[in-house]
């Protein structure tokens, strides 16, 4: 790994760091859920229930919206343990009467019911609850269960889906198990805890770090297109399983994202003439099924991906001159968070030089970026070196 890679890899590192949402965000969104499974398991029709989240918040790769208007998702499933022979029609309204009997859910609540969730709405967040029930007759803690849950294709018409979130999170930390072994270690020297207590979210590995900034990526790619490009950009969880399958434990973000962007095309399968991304927790869900009916959502994740190795891996690269880099990292990951991330690496400073901004006062000999009386301009610095 050169020197400019090193030192790029530490600046992806931070715009990751500042696109995380902060542990107040985390936490506030912990005890929502947590009181929400509390009301929901106070039902005279649950006898055993079992909330958790699933999806991004679970893996550690949520991130914060682009605008303080806009939230984000926590994705939590709603297990009725011995409800396996409800129908999917009980399952789901069982949840969502429930909700309708609090007066502050039910304000909450998304007037329009999910094809698969009930949405509650937050002022940072949204909390999309998947109500579900064991696949199988018995009732396996936690690994073994796959679930069923409910899928509404018409009004008052449902039909079984099947997932295992607890399986899918289990295969992701495997995926990344040497660097997230190596980050615990870490952590539970410094803080003097138990390496068993340090939860993944608090100790992120390439690899989390990696898909962050691809999907900040992705959103701000697909932030101004036309409508028909939004909806078929490439989803998360499609995003999220072939940076995984790619990802080989590299331990810094660039050679990650290099590792990734340049493998995860092959970790799309051709199934009797049909594209395929297996669902590594249950093998016969195909996460690219709306490929093989939209060709179209295969052609724009492709086109994605070609921009984010151009945007990402080539361009910044390409570039002499602390502002240019930045400029370049802007058009991938925002320009706020960049700045705000090379201003938390103290390179401000450069950036100001290179811009012919920063000036040495003449009355006090500091650095200023005013042109005051007596000040001289400061020369440029050649970042990354001259062309």
């Amino acid at each position: 790994m050169t020197d400019r890679e090193q030192e790029y890899s530490k600046y992806l590192r931070k715009i990751a760091d500042n696109i995380d949402i902060s542990d107040t965000m985390r936490d506030k969104a912990i005890d929502s859920y947590n009181a929400v499974g509390r009301w929901l398991g106070d039902c005279s029709e649950v006898s055993d229930l079992k909330i958790y989240p699933q999806g991004s918040f679970s893996l550690g790769t949520v991130i914060k919206p682009l605008s303080d208007k806009d939230d984000y998702d926590i994705d939590l499933v709603c297990l009725l343990k011995d409800m396996h022979s409800a129908s999917e029609y009980e399952i789901k309204n069982i949840i969502g009467n429930r909700l309708k009997e609090h007066d502050r859910y039910a304000v909450m609540l998304d007037k329009n019911e999910g094809k698969r969730c009930w949405t509650l709405h937050y002022d940072e967040f949204h909390m999309d609850i998947l109500p579900c029930s064991p696949k199988e007759t018995v009732y396996l803690e936690p690994y073994q269960t796959n679930i069923r849950f409910t899928h509404r294709i018409a009004p008052l018409k449902y039909i079984p889906k099947y997932s295992n979130p607890y399986k899918y999170h289990e295969w992701f930390e495997l995926r990344m198990q040497v660097r997230l072994l190596e980050a615990r270690k870490a952590f539970s020297a410094q803080k003097q805890v138990d390496i068993s207590e340090v939860p993944m979210h608090v100790v992120k590995t390439p690899l989390q770090r990696a898909i962050q900034l691809l999907k900040r990526h992705k959103i701000l790619m697909y932030q101004d297109a036309p409508q028909t490009q939004k909806d078929n950009a490439p989803i998360s969880i499609i995003i999220t399983t072939l940076a995984a399958h790619a990802y080989n434990n590299e331990n810094n973000v660039f050679e990650a994202l290099n590792s990734i962007l340049n493998n995860m095309q092959k970790h799309i399968e051709v199934r009797d003439g049909e594209c395929w991304i297996e669902n590594p927790a249950m093998p016969e869900e195909n996460f690219a099924e709306k490929w093989n009916t939209e060709p179209s959502k295969q052609a724009e994740f492709a086109r994605w991906l070609g921009q984010a190795k151009k945007d990402i891996l080539i361009a910044p690269l390409g570039e002499y001159g602390l502002h240019n880099i930045i400029e370049s990292m802007q058009c991938s990951f925002g320009s706020n968070i960049v700045r705000k991330s090379f201003s938390d690496l103290g390179y401000q400073t450069k950036a100001d030089r290179e811009e012919g901004k920063l000036y040495v006062s003449g009355l006090t000999g500091g650095l200023t970026t005013s042109a005051c009386d007596g000040a001289v301009k400061v020369g440029g610095h050649t970042f990354f070196g001259k062309k």
